[in-house]
């Protein structure tokens, strides 16, 4: 797989672009041009856009070309592959993820996704036969996430912190899981520092781990500008519980990109190594996803 510098293929992007803006300046009396230019254009950005192709073990590929192009279509892990499949004849965005065993190509898996205005406010996981709801605040961000219409009736809610004036200026701190009695079971507390490191900058944005939202699905807001690197799992009530560790670190490339993740777990709590797993992925990009 050829890997990309990301400045030098962004240049070729926009140089790209300048010579499809000049094509259309000598169509601009045929409408037919300018729509097409208009589309080519448009399509050329996408194309010039990093995309994540690598994250350990999964590879992602794209849809290249075409009014969905750069949206997730496939991703092929070592046991397991999934597909995106995108309807929006409804009017709204649905998005339909398949997932099967590698071994025999039999489904395990599918949920439908509806967007709307880019936000996911249902999800649909057929093979569960479990519908959630989910609910964002007045700033985009994530607040709860509900299962409905089942006697499973569950939610999550998320709290942020705030680390500076603006509206994109939150964290997601924890979140607190409720029963089907109202009573909370469990609280997941993120932390983006490692023994008083500074937080370390998310240039790509993906769904933390921890959330159960599908990690490349980019329509549930966006909940922090750091990477996480820690996070503590809390039965709740709390009456001296093991608690779940996990503490995450990160390669970061010369454009800021996180290129390693080093994960590791530990089942009995933060220094205790009786269980301790550890898991490496490497993470790469490319302007080129549309040729891979």
């Amino acid at each position: 797989m050829k890997k990309l510098h990301i400045a030098g293929n962004l240049l070729k992007g926009v140089l790209l672009a300048g010579m499809l803006t000049a094509c259309q300046n000598e169509d601009v009396l045929n409408p037919k041009s300018q729509e097409s230019g208009i589309r080519n254009e448009a399509e050329a950005k996408v194309n010039a856009e990093l995309r994540l192709v690598e994250d350990g073990y999964n590879k992602l590929k794209y849809i290249k070309a075409g009014r969905l192009a750069g949206k997730l279509s496939k991703i092929s892990g070592s046991t397991l592959y999934t597909e995106y499949s995108y309807d929006d004849s409804t009017g709204d965005l649905w998005i339909t993820s398949k997932q099967y065993y590698k071994a025999n190509n039999q489904l395990c898996k599918e949920i439908a996704y509806q967007i709307k205005y880019g936000k996911c406010v249902k999800s649909i996981d057929k093979t569960n036969n479990i519908t959630r709801e989910y609910k964002y605040n007045e700033m985009g961000y994530l607040q709860e996430v509900s299962i409905i219409g089942s006697a499973l009736s569950q939610k999550s809610i998320f709290t942020y912190q705030q680390i500076a004036l603006g509206l994109d200026s939150k964290r997601l701190d924890y979140i607190t899981s409720y029963n089907s009695f109202g009573a909370p079971y469990e609280r997941i507390n993120f932390f983006y520092d490692y023994n008083g490191s500074p937080a370390k900058a998310d240039k790509y944005f993906l769904n933390p781990e921890h959330t159960s939202l599908d990690p490349y699905l980019p329509y549930f807001g966006k909940f922090s500008d750091a990477l996480v690197q820690r996070v503590q799992i809390t039965p709740l009530p709390y009456n001296g519980q093991t608690k779940p560790f996990y503490q995450f670190f990160y390669g970061i490339n010369a454009d800021g990109y996180a290129s390693s993740r080093h994960r590791e777990f530990y089942p009995l709590g933060y220094g205790n190594e009786a269980g301790k797993q550890a898991f490496y992925s490497s993470l790469t990009y490319s302007t080129n996803w549309a040729g891979l």
